[in-house]
């Protein structure tokens, strides 16, 4: 893959969407739990067989904020209530909470982590009063996770992991395939690489030359015997220098010791006149 930043980029989205798309479906659920709390809530309130809250209640509450000095919230587990609802998980863990609606009312919300209704305001002609309620579930974010349609952000997080095991296996295939041309090119442990126009040693490791220094390598390498005259090197490298000896003569004693510690070769000199790339003799 030529584009690098290309599969990073594929992979990165994919997981972005599949965040974004597993957001959504969790919204999507809590505000369809909201949506069952409010028409349960709104059934009970249109049944009218009984009240809500007794009188008996109405009176502890009132007592009760009056004692506290402060906001109370009673708790009522009411089977009407859970009956109407239709996600069976609501109904395990379903409540209905209550205010008065009077001088003292100021709203009222738990600081449970709960979803809740929206706030029903009903006026009870038996009571003569005016109540504030409010239809509660005890849910955790794990549980409203499971309930909401995670298929597509499944899906988009398995085609991200798909996706990186291919690039994966395309990159390695091609590691590979350098490593198999670059050991068909050898000699005296220098490698040469065509795909990437790159010298390696034995073990395929990058040798660093400078762009001069791998410019006389490369002629080198592609002269017959791998010698080259001292005029073909200055005419090639220095076509405008009228003497480059100097500069040649610094330019072999810089690349001797890269090629004799990376290789089996060595840049032998014949009497000044020509130089060439050669195999070291084996020590007894």
């Amino acid at each position: 893959m030529k584009h690098k930043p290309l599969p990073v980029i594929v992979f990165l989205t994919l997981m972005l969407s599949s965040l974004l798309a597993g957001r959504h479906s969790y919204c999507t659920a809590k505000e369809e739990l909201t949506a069952d709390l409010n028409q349960a809530l709104a059934l009970i309130v249109k049944e009218k067989t009984r009240p809500i809250v007794t009188q008996d209640t109405i009176k502890v509450y009132k007592q009760l904020r009056k004692t506290s000095g402060g906001k109370v919230l009673i708790a009522v587990s009411d089977e009407r209530f859970c009956r109407y609802l239709k996600n069976k998980r609501l109904k395990e863990s379903a409540f209905l909470t209550f205010d008065v609606v009077d001088n003292q009312y100021t709203g009222h919300a738990t600081d449970e982590p709960a979803i809740c209704s929206d706030t029903l305001i009903v006026t009870d002609p038996a009571l003569q009063e005016t109540l504030a309620l409010k239809g509660y579930t005890r849910l955790s974010a794990a549980a409203i996770f499971c309930l909401s349609d995670q298929r597509l952000s499944a899906g988009l997080m398995v085609a991200a992991f798909l996706w990186g095991i291919f690039v994966w296996l395309y990159i390695r295939r091609k590691k590979e395939e350098v490593k198999m041309q670059v050991e068909s090119i050898g000699f005296g442990g220098l490698v040469y690489s065509e795909t990437d126009n790159r010298f390696y040693n034995a073990s395929h490791d990058l040798i660093h030359f400078t762009p001069m220094q791998e410019q006389l390598i490369r002629m080198f390498w592609n002269a017959p015997s791998h010698a080259l005259t001292k005029e073909e090197i200055c005419t090639a490298l220095w076509p405008k220098k009228d003497d480059a000896n100097d500069t040649l003569y610094t330019l072999i004693r810089r690349v001797k010791p890269i090629i004799e510690s990376h290789t089996n070769l060595r840049i032998v000199a014949d009497r000044g006149k020509s130089y060439s790339l050669e195999i070291k003799e084996q020590e007894n």
